[in-house]
């Protein structure tokens, strides 16, 4: 009977494998003309209490967009961490960049029974990132269901029918 057997054990080196560790960006959302969130990671795998300031390089995650990218969706990568003790996987995920609101009010206004409707104006508010509103897409109108031969009264102006790539719009009436 060898000795080793006998003992109830064998001799050699004890392996100690590195633990699975996965690291998952965390996905954000933002409205177009806005700063970036900051990016996070949820980690999976930890032993003994330790979070990431354990690791010897842990991993980093960057945001493929900025404060001017449009809406869309927008890769957030992770780089690979390294650790003596964990196996590092990561995985990405998205940015979603969602439409900056822009409102527009449609103006007040005053006509003489009897008078033509001219153009009723509109204002708004919420542009970024140095936009104009003549580059939104479609252009808002104003309307009245007044015209020349409305008895005197208040009639509503309407605000409608905008759209953008980048912007979604929010109304608000005025009086004539």
């Amino acid at each position: 009977v060898n000795e080793a057997n006998y003992l109830g054990y064998v001799t050699g080196d004890l392996v100690i494998a590195k633990k699975a560790l996965s690291a998952t960006a965390d996905a954000k959302t933002k409205a177009y003309g806005s700063a970036n969130p900051a990016a996070t990671i949820t980690y999976s795998g930890f032993e003994n209490s330790e979070d990431a300031t354990a690791l010897d390089t842990a991993p980093a995650a960057t945001i493929g967009a900025d404060a001017t990218s449009g809406a869309g969706d927008y890769d957030i990568t992770l780089s690979a961490g390294t650790d003596n003790n964990y196996e590092i996987t990561t995985a990405n995920a998205k940015l979603t960049v969602g439409k900056a609101v822009l409102t527009v009010t449609a103006s007040d206004d005053a006509k003489i029974y009897g008078e033509a409707i001219g153009a009723i104006r509109f204002s708004f508010a919420g542009l970024v990132n140095g936009d104009f509103i003549s580059a939104i897409d479609t252009q808002p109108t104003v309307t009245s269901s007044r015209v020349a031969t409305s008895d005197v009264g208040t009639y509503p102006t309407t605000a409608a029918g905008g759209a953008d790539n980048n912007y979604s719009f929010a109304y608000i009436d005025g009086v004539l």
